[in-house]
Parts: structure tokens; C-alpha cells; sequence
């Protein structure tokens, strides 16, 4: 399952007699839900950052090309000069996409885990109610 944004807000849960504070679980997943997002944000921003220096690795190509059509004197050291500052820049922000991605998928395994275990624990409350009503239940019947 994929989280995102809606999905966490969205997330309900069924209700117990001493289960989880409904109101605290509702503020939880929405400062979840919030950061999430903005993780997300990062990431498109950082994506279309990439892009941008995808783009002047073209163009200083482009320039490349063009300075060596016109024999540029040291066109050799010009155009390794431009090759390396153009290999920092996509290094740099593939780099910098890389942590944000990374720290975006810890957030969600994170997440996921925290929902796995208040599932597993609702569960473990909903089946000690049970055992305590049959418990009850033939206690009196006796």
C-alpha cells in the first residue's frame, strides 16, 4: 500500500472500549500527514531541480559543440573545464534528491510500521475484551 497525503488522513480505525484516544490518533496522523507532504514537496522540487541541471548539461554541450565548430584556442581545456562543473552540478543535485529520497522512505517505512503495530495492538485490546466478556459472561451464567 502506498501512503500519501489523503490516505493518511483519511486512516480510521475501529473504535474499543479502552482503545486508543480517537482524538490523539486524528492529531497523529495529521502531523504525519502534513510532514509527508512536505517531504513529498521536497522531493518534486528536488526532481525538477535535477531537471534544471539535466538541462544546463545540455546546454553547455550545446556551447561545447559550438565553441569547437569555431576552433576555440585551448578548446581542450575549455570544454573539460565545462564538462566537470556541469558533472558537479547533476552530481550535486542528484546527491541532494538522493538524501531527500531516502529520508521520504524512511518517513513511509516508518509510518507503515506505526500503523502495523496500533493495528496489531487494536487487535490485542479487541481479543482481550472478548476473553474478558466470555469470562464474564460464564462467571454469571454459573
Amino acid at each position: 500500500m502506498r501512503l500519501d497525503y489523503d490516505t493518511i488522513l483519511q486512516q480510521t480505525f475501529k473504535k474499543s472500549l479502552r482503545g486508543y484516544s480517537k482524538e490523539e490518533v486524528h492529531d497523529f496522523l495529521k502531523i504525519v500527514a502534513k510532514d509527508f507532504k512536505e517531504m513529498k514537496r521536497d522531493l518534486t522540487r528536488l526532481r525538477e531541480e535535477l531537471n534544471q541541471k539535466d538541462r544546463q548539461v545540455r546546454e553547455l554541450d550545446q556551447a561545447l559543440t559550438s565553441a569547437k565548430d569555431q576552433q576555440t584556442p585551448n578548446f581542450e581545456n575549455f570544454r573539460s573545464s565545462l564538462q566537470e562543473k556541469a558533472r558537479k552540478f547533476v552530481n550535486q543535485a542528484r546527491d541532494e534528491a538522493d538524501r531527500h529520497r531516502q529520508k521520504v522512505e524512511a518517513e513511509v517505512n516508518h509510518l507503515q510500521s506505526d500503523i502495523s503495530r496500533l493495528k496489531a495492538e487494536r487487535q490485542h485490546l479487541i481479543d482481550n475484551l472478548k476473553a474478558a466478556t466470555k469470562s464474564f459472561t460464564s462467571s454469571r451464567n454459573k
